[in-house]
């Protein structure tokens, strides 16, 4: 049986436990697509766990954007990259050193 190079690296992923960091990389690479340039640049995916998609956003505004998008985020996430299985969309306001100020779930 010979195996496309994209499901050799799936089982891969699989198999050393990182395949949540690569479902991750897949959505950071969409992104831009389903939210577009502007918010893209204000807001960004940050971490995926059970199911959770963590959203780090700059500014309040741009985490209230991603808040009123959540579900067509989810939605397009589901069409997209299947398999990354995002339910729901959180969202942290960040300062500018990375640090959590806040949030909007």
């Amino acid at each position: 049986m010979l195996l496309g190079l994209r499901e050799i690296l799936r089982r891969t992923a699989r198999t050393l436990g990182i395949e949540p960091a690569m479902h991750l990389a897949e959505i950071r690479a969409a992104w831009t697509e389903i939210v577009g340039p502007p918010l893209a640049e204000a807001a960004e995916p940050r971490s995926l766990r059970g199911g959770v998609l963590v959203i780090a956003a700059a500014h309040a505004l741009a985490a209230q954007e991603v808040g009123l998008r959540r579900e067509t985020i989810v939605r397009e996430l589901g069409r997209r990259v299947p398999r990354a299985a995002v339910r729901r969309v959180c969202v942290v306001v960040v300062s500018g050193s990375g640090r959590r100020r806040g949030g909007v779930s």
